[in-house]
């Protein structure tokens, strides 16, 4: 797959800290039988490596621009936006980013008189 940095400023705001399916084991290729289930880190739904795929696809991209990964610890897919201090975490980012946006025009503007 060929993604590409979406070059608009970016937030990713994740849960981490979840056990969170990581890999099915069909012992001998029997598909037949239920898989083993294998956990690792992540938010319950979306695994820890493809948090981390982002980083690098969007972040590391140099045509991107603004990119910020924050990982929210102890926190559920859901929780994100669910769970009050998870909720006021991400709030505090967007608020953060619009204000400092915010400063960067006005100081465009002053330096244009």
């Amino acid at each position: 797959m060929n993604f590409r940095a979406p070059a608009v400023p970016t937030t990713c705001i994740n849960g981490v800290g979840v056990p969170t399916t990581e890999k099915l084991v069909y012992w001998d290729g029997d598909f037949s039988q239920a898989p083993e289930i294998l956990y690792g880190d992540g938010d319950g739904v979306v695994n820890s490596a493809s948090i981390l795929a982002l980083d690098t696809v969007i972040g590391e991209d140099p045509r991107q621009g603004y990119y910020k990964s924050v990982k929210i610890a102890g926190t559920s897919h859901d929780g994100v936006v669910s769970d009050g201090a998870a909720l006021e975490r991400l709030v505090s980012e967007i608020a953060r980013e619009n204000f400092v946006q915010a400063s960067k025009e006005e100081d465009s503007r002053v330096a244009q008189l």
